[in-house]
């Protein structure tokens, strides 16, 4: 990842999210679903304990270049 906290590659941010319990794993959240908010300053938090978690992200250009394929 850079210092955005960006992925590198697609393959990357896969992997990152099928391991996203490295980041965040609190009691309110295992055993469910993902549940990731957003403010409207970019900041994201564990939708169950509103903890603030640097999750991995993607850029657009990456995600575009991908959903192009």
């Amino acid at each position: 990842m850079n210092e955005k906290g960006e992925c590198e590659t697609f393959e990357e941010y896969k992997h990152e999210m099928e391991n996203l319990q490295k980041y965040h794993d609190c009691e309110k959240c295992h055993g469910k679903i993902v549940a990731i908010s957003m403010d409207n300053f970019g900041n994201t938090r564990c939708g169950y304990c509103g903890v603030k978690v640097r999750y991995p992200k993607i850029s657009k250009e990456l995600f575009a270049g991908e959903m192009a394929k």
